[in-house]
This record gives structure tokens, C-alpha cells and sequence, in this order.
């Protein structure tokens, strides 16, 4: 079985239910009731529970020979919580760990990257005392920040940093055709693979939008006092620690762009990799809007 983390965060609600499509018995857990819905999904069990209370995880663990392990996102425990993971995969005796990281985890002027390359560091030293094959895919920005039907209906893709700044993309269900091929296949013990591939600024994600929509979709920065109305989760219920992640996110990504390589990806997928016109597209036909370009032409 395969125990997947944080499993109905942004990243798990994406990845889980397509992984159950591909035959995995997983079991879900989360701290989110909704978790439930899984189960109506493919999902063979879920469990609702903190990740950071070390019985509950250690009990998660059990009977489970595979886990992915999906962080929580800008919390400051973190690291805590990835260093628990690590020490009930080991003591449960799970056969393959595969870690997602992010792309570049010593960029540390992004403060959530200095939680994820913590964990790294812990992987790799209690796996080298304890022999346990792990592996870490390093994703670059995910493209379900792309928010396709919500950005069509405002004629607008807000972006936090300059849009001419470079940023890469890269589909969730990439990634997880790399975290399936990594849990199910040898010859992957130690290795880190950065999942990065179209690089863009977001002047050129909204011409894609637009012309994937067949609507005109203006690119705008948002200045930083107004970030809190367009991100207000990251402001209003969220801790400090949030706050001062989504801050630092922004200066980081308007100084240096956050730009990877797509090789590694490349030799890692069976097929060719889901672009940001795919994405776009997917998301219009669920929202029930059809494209002016079709999902079969995006994968041309």
C-alpha cells in the first residue's frame, strides 16, 4: 500500500485521485475531513489526523510499503513534521520513500525552502544509517497556480511579480508520473531530480491563456499592498509564518525570476511533458467552457 501525505492540500488533490486511476492502493491522510471524498475517488482508505502528532503518523505507516511524501505548504513546522515522516517510514520498514521537495531548496531567501532542505538533509543522513532507499523530486511552480476558469472570468492573470520575470512551470500529473515511476521501478535509491519544464514569464502565460481561451487575458503585477486581495489565504486565517513566506516569495521571484531545466524531467516521463496550453485547456473543458484550442491540440 501506499501512503500518500498532506494528501487533500493543492499539490495532493491533483496528484492522489490520478495516482488511484493508475491502480495504486493508497491510503490518504490529512488533518481535512473532506479527505473523505477520496474514497468516492478510487482512494482505498483515508485518515484524518495532525501530521505533526508522531502516533498518528507512526499508526498511518502501518501495513504500508511505499510512501509519498507531500509537505504542507508554508507552515512553519514543516520541517518537524518531514523529519516524523522519515523516522515512521524507517521504523515502519517501507520498502520506497519518494520526498517532494522544490526546485532549488537553497534558495533560502524563500523561507519555505529552508523547511524542505532540512528534510533533505535528514533524508539523506538517517537513510545512510539505515539503509532506506528514498528519493526527492525537486518540482518547480506547479501549474494549478494557474486558476484558468477564475482568471477567464476576470479577464485578468494576477501576478505577484514583475511579468517580465522568468518562473518555470510544471504539471502536477508530471509529477506524479515521476513519483509512480520512482515507488514502483529499481534503480532510483538516492537519486534527486529537479521536475521542472516550460520556462515563462507571466506575460507569456497570459498569451497562452488567451489564446487557448480564445479570450483576451490581461497580464498584471500586483503592487505589494495589494496582495491581500488576490491572495487573502495567505493573509486572513493564516499564521504569521504564511504571511512572511508569501512576502518573501514575491521579492525573491522580482529579484532573481525562479527559472530551472527540463532535462531531468525529460528522461524521467514515458511521454512528453503536459505544457501550460495543456493545462489551460483541461481546466476550461472542466469548468465546462470549451477552448478555442481543443486538449487533443495542446498535446500535438
Amino acid at each position: 500500500m501506499l501512503l500518500i501525505t498532506c494528501a487533500y492540500g493543492k499539490v495532493g488533490r491533483q496528484i492522489v485521485p490520478y495516482l488511484a486511476g493508475k491502480g495504486f492502493d493508497i491510503r490518504a491522510i490529512d488533518m481535512n475531513p473532506d479527505i473523505k471524498q477520496f474514497e468516492q475517488q478510487g482512494v482505498k482508505e483515508t485518515m484524518v489526523g495532525d501530521s505533526r502528532d508522531p502516533k498518528f503518523v507512526a499508526e498511518a505507516m502501518k501495513g504500508c510499503d511505499r510512501v509519498l511524501y507531500i509537505p504542507p505548504q508554508f507552515t512553519y513546522q514543516e520541517a518537524k513534521m518531514g523529519r516524523i515522516a522519515i523516522d515512521a517510514a524507517i521504523n515502519a520498514k517501507v520498502k520506497k520513500f519518494v520526498y517532494l521537495s522544490c526546485m532549488y531548496p537553497n534558495m533560502d531567501t524563500l523561507l519555505q525552502h529552508r523547511m524542505k532542505a532540512e528534510d533533505e538533509r535528514y533524508l539523506l543522513y538517517r537513510g545512510a544509517e539505515t539503509d532506506l532507499d528514498w528519493s526527492v523530486l525537486r518540482p518547480s511552480t506547479y501549474h494549478q497556480n494557474i486558476f484558468m476558469k477564475l482568471f477567464y472570468d476576470m479577464g485578468e492573470y494576477p501576478s505577484m511579480c514583475d511579468i517580465d520575470k522568468v518562473v518555470s512551470w510544471v504539471d502536477p500529473l508530471d509529477v506524479a508520473d515521476c513519483a509512480s515511476k520512482m515507488l514502483t521501478e529499481d534503480g532510483f535509491k538516492y537519486a534527486i531530480y529537479t521536475c521542472s519544464n516550460e520556462t515563462m514569464t507571466p506575460r507569456e502565460v497570459a498569451a497562452v491563456m488567451s489564446k487557448v481561451s480564445g479570450k483576451t487575458i490581461t497580464p498584471i503585477s500586483v503592487p505589494e499592498d495589494q496582495l491581500v486581495k488576490y491572495w487573502p489565504d495567505y493573509f486572513a486565517g493564516s499564521d504569521s509564518f504564511a504571511t512572511e513566506c508569501f512576502y518573501a516569495l514575491r521579492k525573491s521571484y522580482n529579484k532573481w525570476g525562479w527559472a530551472g531545466n527540463n532535462q531531468q524531467l525529460l528522461s524521467l516521463l514515458d511521454h512528453k511533458p503536459r505544457s501550460v496550453a495543456n493545462w489551460c485547456a483541461r481546466q476550461l473543458v472542466a469548468a465546462g467552457i470549451k477552448p478555442a484550442i481543443s486538449v487533443e491540440a495542446t498535446e500535438q
